[in-house]
């Protein structure tokens, strides 16, 4: 059985959401034969999301059922004077159509929230945001947003006024700018915008194919993968900061494949004299630019336990420092910049599968510094890793370089029989451990029911550089063990590493 590897599959765990004792529930069905304002049940639930919007007061919950709802020359839109949670009820099976005659949604109720949707074939024309606008604070979370064209923010547009706005666990992919910035999603002016845990694939843009980040935003946990800037610069992030005490930030991220026609295949940052904008262990490799500065074209920007490798450009292939104003430390690239940088390529597990974990022979390993570091990988995995290798008869306190912390993960899971499941993993710190099996992961992938299958304890700390690999066989006491499950890797109550079978 062929093991896929899971872009974009993000668990979110312990969603409370507060609302006053008058709020309500309003429903949504396209298939509801007998729609009934104000629609508080499923018997009259509307046919259509923007009744339900008009009906709801703040603080109400819309849910919807899964459908397609065909917008006829107008977007979703929430006011302002209207805080609402619209959700979903089946994971991105509630279909938001806009057949490229208008926006997909408008949300200018503050902090409303929009979970679940897929959002396409949005058209704002020559204005922002052709899937979701935001226009004040709100949370766009496990969305898919594809297929959408604006001159600007093609995807999702997080406007000046959205202030602290955070877009997680989405889907992004194949949008179009046609006349500016960020294919995938705008973080505008100073509305310190954060995206979160989001796959942003296959988008277009002048620049900033897939993400333009200015004033203050972030990125953080992301796979940015095939996006392209046209034009100018910057295939995959395009970062701009306006001052010293309002940089943009770019952080545990893998940025891969994309490509500029002029600077920074991966990442062009313009950031102005001592901004120093952070890029902080990420992974930016395999893209490509037609001028200069391959994996990162920079000015004013501070690289920190960053691989920038196996990038492709006319000249600095791998990174481009503009005026020679980067502070870059710790990194793995072709030239060492006279910081306590390394030359040697990384060692990936897979990375023509486009697995960028690291090697256990990797010169990457406990390379970087905790200095200015996340405590957490891009997989949620702690940094540094609990047990290091002892160095010198004591505990390395280093982190790894990229956005992969060594130490845990699977190998392979393969078919061992109708019931059962085998699996290898290996593991280079102390620890107790624990594998477990999500059973149910095809019912209800959000909320799986965990099976622990297996214990172990690992005692002593594998030297540097070496590993212990395992093998065992779980076991579904209900068989047949089903054709998709989910398994986990857990150290001390903290999950440290997962994979997927399919």
């Amino acid at each position: 059985m062929k093991i896929h590897r899971m872009f974009g599959l993000f668990f979110v765990w312990g969603l409370v959401f507060i609302s006053s004792s008058s709020a309500a529930t309003r429903y949504v069905n396209v298939s509801n034969a007998t729609p009934a304002a104000p629609f508080t049940n499923w018997g009259m639930a509307a046919v259509a999301i923007q009744p339900a919007i008009d009906a709801a007061a703040s603080g109400d919950e819309i849910l919807v059922a899964p459908g397609t709802y065909d917008l006829p020359s107008s977007e979703i839109y929430v006011p302002p004077e209207k805080t609402l949670t619209l959700r979903s009820t089946h994971r991105r099976e509630a279909i938001i159509n806009a057949w490229y005659q208008s926006r997909g949604m408008r949300i200018d109720g503050t902090n409303s929230v929009i979970e679940g949707f897929t959002v396409r074939s949005g058209n704002a024309g020559f204005a922002y945001g052709g899937g979701i606008m935001l226009v004040r604070a709100a949370t766009v979370r496990d969305c898919l947003v594809t297929g959408n064209w604006a001159a600007a923010g093609a995807g999702i547009t997080v406007s000046s006024g959205a202030t602290n706005s955070l877009v997680e666990d989405c889907t992004i992919e194949g949008n179009t700018a046609t006349n500016g910035a960020g294919g995938g999603v705008v973080l505008y002016e100073n509305s310190h915008g954060r995206i979160h845990r989001c796959l942003i694939r296959d988008n277009g843009a002048d620049y900033g194919g897939g993400v333009f980040i200015t004033e203050g935003g972030s990125v953080s946990n992301c796979w940015i993968i095939g996006n392209r800037a046209g034009i100018e610069h910057g295939g995959g992030v395009y970062m701009h900061a306006s001052g010293t005490t309002n940089p943009a930030t770019l952080v545990n991220s893998v940025i891969f494949s994309n490509s500029a026609t002029q600077h920074g295949g991966g990442v062009y940052c313009a950031g102005p004299p001592a901004s120093f904008s952070p890029i902080v262990n990420c992974t930016i490799v395999f893209n490509e630019a037609g001028a200069d500065g391959g994996g990162a074209h920079a000015y004013w920007t501070r690289f920190v336990n960053d691989i920038l490798y196996f990038n492709e450009a006319p000249t600095n292939a791998n990174l481009k420092n503009g005026d020679l104003g980067c502070v870059i430390s710790n990194c793995c690239t072709t030239s060492n910049y006279f910081w306590p940088n390394i030359t040697n390529a990384p060692a990936f597990v897979d990375a023509g599968a486009g697995d960028f974990r690291l090697a256990t022979a990797s010169f990457c390993i406990d390379a970087g510094t905790t200095n200015g570091a996340p405590r957490t990988d891009i997989e949620g995995n702690p940094r540094p890793r609990i047990g290091t290798p002892v160095v010198l008869g004591a505990a390395t306190t280093n982190c790894d370089m990229g956005a992969y912390e060594y130490g845990f993960h699977f190998n392979s899971i393969e078919t061992a029989s109708s019931n059962a499941m085998r699996l290898r993993w290996d593991v280079q710190d102390v620890g107790r451990y624990r594998v477990d099996v999500a059973t149910n992961a095809a019912a209800d992938p959000l909320h799986p029911a965990w099976l622990s299958v297996m214990a172990y304890t690992q005692a002593t700390v594998i030297g540097a550089g070496n590993y212990a690999v395992h093998e065992t066989t779980a076991t579904n006491p209900t068989p047949p063990m089903p054709g998709r499950a989910i398994f986990r890797l857990s150290v001390d109550r903290a999950t440290v590493g997962k994979r997927s079978q399919r």
